[in-house]
């Protein structure tokens, strides 16, 4: 696992503003982290991931979506799905993901 030193932190379109409550909340966890064991770090993940999927209540998802969580471009979920590597369901000329299916595939993958 890479571990990012809070002077280290990249700015991309979704990081906090720099001295926002955000920025600072993201600073003290990376600090946190920093002493924290893999293993628990993996819990701790595996904890937030099964929380958001029942707040979300497995709600479809558009291929942008999926490409999203799965941290992969939009034309590898279409690889994926044209191999039947990647769980999902065709609506028409869509396909339709849940992020529960691919939670679950991230993990045993």
């Amino acid at each position: 696992m890479n571990k990012q030193f809070p002077n280290q932190v990249k700015s991309t379109p979704t990081s906090p503003i720099e001295g926002s409550f955000d920025f600072l909340i993201q600073q003290a966890v990376e600090k946190a982290l920093m002493n924290v064991s893999e293993p628990l770090l993996e819990s701790v993940v595996d904890r937030i991931i099964s929380r958001k999927i029942i707040e979300n209540k497995d709600e479809p998802l558009t291929i942008d979506q999926a490409a999203e969580l799965i941290h992969k471009k939009k034309q590898t979920i279409y690889s994926y799905c044209s191999s039947g590597k990647i769980p999902f369901h065709k609506n028409g000329n869509h396909n339709i993901f849940f992020r529960s299916e691919l939670v679950e595939w991230l993990k045993t993958n």
